[in-house]
């Protein structure tokens, strides 16, 4: 009898062992080669030698080789970490885990809730966080982006109750009641900052968290939708500057753009990155049904025109098509090149405006991941680099893991071209 059970029992765990390897080799299938190598060298970068198995979080500075040069743990970097573990669970069941835990280090660590406005510090080392005066939209609205994503993967009241929180403390910061939209910076002492509003503050509550979290949250969407509709509705009015072709990126306080008279000193410069991070967002809101029909098609319209006059730019390209990629910086008065290396982020925003588009430029889509998947992942030494040069080379001095750089990006751009191809 003892014999027996004993042989059942091994059949039964042979036949769960089996069950979980196809459920695995199943996810994995779906994703393409290309892409599934490059999140398993991407993660296995920060698992190797960024986590800390104590705290069960990550390490965010890294160098080129995956030394690790400070014990700061960033808030942003490591919200964009959680963000890319939980979407890549769908392929790497193992990473939920680590998404978790990640997650719940932000919480305890890194997030200050004992207070009538929640809000994320900037990093903690060695148990000791920084202690702001102020703080900016950016790290703010980034500190929930992984949240967000966890939460899509792995529904969970409490984490919700958390985002909820956060959220409305972001808005009761930010969001200016007069003349609308978010200023970009909040003083503890004295409130928003005057002279603070930018492009990024009307976009990356959007793209950080905002638009993902009211798919998701559905029953509380009454939390997101004014300011969604206040943003993108101002956005379409004021962030583009057809004439140029090219986004505007500083405001006053009443959203009039800084006007750039000086060629040679103009107020602000631009990166294409950012012309294809606002189609995206106008291309996202044409789907969105909180908007009238009219106002969905101008979102769309407006987010091919942004496309369509950055790719005619032929000075920021390296080749007659996309197959070489394009510049970091550029004058927007007189169409200058400032930077001439390649951002890996802004590659990723391209090509994830483009996969918004249907067919309409798959050629182009084409061309651009071909250049990225062969010229920003590093896989001698894991992760991927920050910057190349001109000629495709490596800058091995920029940080691979850093305030701001850890997964979001390439997992992200690795997202919409998996739910848009």
């Amino acid at each position: 009898m003892k014999r027996t059970i004993f042989l059942l029992s091994l059949i039964f765990a042979f036949s769960c062992q089996n069950k979980k390897q196809v459920k695995t080799a199943s996810a994995n299938s779906n994703l393409p080669e290309a892409y599934g190598r490059t999140l398993k060298n991407l993660f296995s970068f920060f698992d190797k030698n960024a986590y800390d198995s104590d705290l069960k979080t990550y390490y965010s500075d890294l160098d080129n080789e995956g030394k690790l040069i400070s014990k700061k743990v960033y808030n942003v970097a490591l919200s964009r970490l959680v963000y890319g573990l939980a979407y890549s669970s769908n392929f790497f069941p193992e990473n939920l885990d680590r998404a978790k835990k990640a997650a719940a280090f932000q919480l305890k660590h890194l997030a200050e809730s004992n207070t009538t406005l929640p809000y994320f510090h900037s990093f903690v080392e060695n148990g000791k966080k920084d202690q702001p005066a102020q703080v900016d939209i950016w790290q703010q609205a980034y500190g929930l982006c992984g949240l967000t994503e966890l939460y899509r993967n792995a529904p969970d009241d409490r984490l919700l109750e958390d985002i909820h929180r956060f959220h409305d403390a972001f808005v009761k910061k930010f969001k200016d009641e007069k003349n609308g939209g978010f200023f970009s910076e909040y003083s503890f002492e004295n409130g928003q900052v005057s002279g603070s509003k930018t492009l990024q503050a009307l976009m990356y509550p959007i793209t950080a968290y905002m638009h993902n979290l009211w798919t998701v949250d559905v029953g509380n969407r009454n939390k997101y939708e004014p300011v969604l509709k206040e943003n993108l509705l101002l956005a379409k009015e004021i962030a583009w500057n057809g004439e140029r072709g090219w986004v505007n990126v500083k405001f006053d306080d009443h959203w009039n753009a800084c006007p750039s008279a000086d060629e040679k000193n103009p107020c602000f410069t631009v990166t294409p990155g950012h012309n294809f991070q606002l189609a995206s967002a106008f291309l996202r809101a044409k789907d969105m049904k909180i908007f009238s029909e009219k106002d969905r098609k101008e979102f769309e319209k407006l987010g091919i025109e942004i496309i369509e006059k950055t790719l005619q730019k032929n000075s920021i390209f390296f080749a007659e098509n996309l197959s070489q990629g394009f510049v970091s910086e550029v004058n927007p008065i007189t169409n200058a090149v400032l930077d001439d290396r390649k951002t890996w982020w802004q590659h990723c925003e391209a090509i994830i405006a483009l996969s918004l588009c249907g067919e309409k430029y798959r050629k182009e889509i084409d061309q651009l991941k071909s250049f990225f998947f062969k010229s920003f992942p590093d896989f001698e030494n894991g992760g991927e680099y920050f910057f190349i040069d001109k000629n495709n080379q490596a800058i091995t001095k920029e940080l691979k893991g850093s305030i701001g750089k850890s997964s979001y990006h390439t997992v992200e751009m690795i997202r919409y071209l998996m739910e848009n191809e």
